[in-house]
């Protein structure tokens, strides 16, 4: 069954978090079973891992973390200030690409992926609202190894709203209104000391196809 903008959801789906004007978001646990594990070492070895920097009033940093994006051939997304190009996906990927899809009606043609080596990278408060994901863009966050906080706060203010622990093998769903209300961040975990694998699936509207 297919999920549009409305924020229509099959009756399988799990009971949603509401945050408030049409914000939601659903928790999904054990998406891979057994295979999950698997397919975090695979990942965690195989894929082509950089580290970009990006410039920060003036001065060139690195991103604290390792990160790639996987996507259908010509599939750009800019970030920022970067221009990534998918280039197909790995085989190692497709179970749950497949999985996803069979779940949450969503068909994705990208996947950020971020690795988190441990609880000192991080990643900053933002919205996933690029122009490239459309008006209503619909975010699966899929999370493999390590527990890490996910940390909400309304866009605009700066005391953080909610936060949700994402533990391997869980799966969050955010609804288009997150994107437009709320912005979220990975906040540093000194006390985490293993990696943490997000991939986080999207949809890329055909104005930015190569």
């Amino acid at each position: 069954m297919s999920v549009n903008s409305s924020l229509a959801c099959p009756p399988t789906w799990p009971t949603p978090t509401e945050l408030g004007q049409g914000a939601r978001l659903w928790l999904f646990s054990g998406v891979l079973g057994d295979h999950a594990d698997a397919l975090f070492h695979t990942l965690c070895n195989e894929l082509p891992w950089e580290r970009p920097r990006v410039r920060v009033f003036g001065r060139q940093h690195p991103v604290p973390r390792l990160t790639c994006w996987l996507a259908d051939p010509g599939v750009r997304y800019r970030y920022s200030g970067l221009v990534h190009e998918g280039r197909g996906w790995p085989e190692a990927l497709t179970t749950l690409r497949r999985r996803l899809g069979a779940l949450t009606g969503r068909a994705p043609n990208g996947v950020l992926a971020n690795l988190y080596r441990d609880g000192d990278d991080t990643m900053g408060w933002h919205r996933d609202n690029e122009p490239e994901l459309g008006p209503m863009p619909w975010v699966l966050s899929y999370n493999l190894g390590a527990a890490r906080d996910f940390a909400l706060r309304r866009h605009g203010e700066h005391r953080q709203c909610r936060v949700l622990t994402l533990r391997h093998d869980d799966l969050l769903v955010m609804s288009p209104r997150v994107q437009h209300h709320f912005e979220h961040a990975l906040p540093r975990r000194r006390r985490v000391d293993a990696p943490r694998l997000n991939l986080t699936f999207r949809e890329i509207q055909g104005l930015d196809r190569g």
